[in-house]
């Protein structure tokens, strides 16, 4: 089982923003879409920028990679389940589900705060809507199915997929490999 990692609230400002966006610029979506779009413009960007969009933990589900923490807020803005966690109400609060009999269609109550997103961050998301959206589900799930997706389904499904593998899986270079590398023991000496 993965080991969902914790998100600051700027982590998940930075989330409500890009998922808002989204939803917005997609005037409603299904959240299979969105959590699909999410990581393709997450991985997409890591691979070209050495940065992630979200700071979100990616699982590897039967149908492809899910932002946990985005998707548990999403759960409990549709009322599958309640929260434990009131810093992802600040996620679910934003989102609602108007019709019942079609729950999985989700919709923004407020407005994305682009203050959040970088202009990479909004190139990589608008890319991901243009290229997804229309996909079908049985597609978008394959497509899903990349080399970091297998690797964690491999060792357990839902297990979390490894970040340095998706950006591996969206072609990063050699030196942008070792740059995200770096960062990452940068990130553990300055956070023990």
């Amino acid at each position: 089982m993965a080991r969902i990692k914790s998100m600051t609230q700027d982590d998940i400002l930075k989330l409500k923003a890009v998922a808002l966006y989204v939803i917005d610029k997609c005037k409603g979506i299904d959240y299979f879409h969105l959590f699909k779009i999410i990581y393709f413009a997450d991985k997409e960007h890591y691979a070209v920028y050495g940065r992630r969009i979200i700071k979100d933990t990616f699982c590897a589900l039967k149908n492809g990679p899910v932002p946990s923490n985005l998707y548990n807020a999403i759960k409990d803005a549709t009322g599958k389940e309640k929260l434990n966690n009131t810093y992802l109400e600040i996620i679910s609060n934003s989102i609602e589900a108007n019709d019942p009999d079609y729950d999985y269609i989700i919709t923004a109550k407020e407005k994305p705060d682009m203050d959040e997103l970088s202009k990479s961050d909004i190139e990589m998301l608008d890319r991901s809507i243009d290229e997804n959206l229309s996909l079908p589900f049985p597609v978008l799930s394959k497509k899903s199915h990349d080399t970091a997706w297998q690797t964690a389904n491999a060792i357990h499904p839902t297990s979390e997929i490894d970040p340095l593998l998706m950006a591996q899986a969206a072609g990063a270079s050699d030196a942008t490999m070792d740059f995200i590398r770096e960062n990452e023991e940068l990130d553990k000496i300055l956070n023990s």
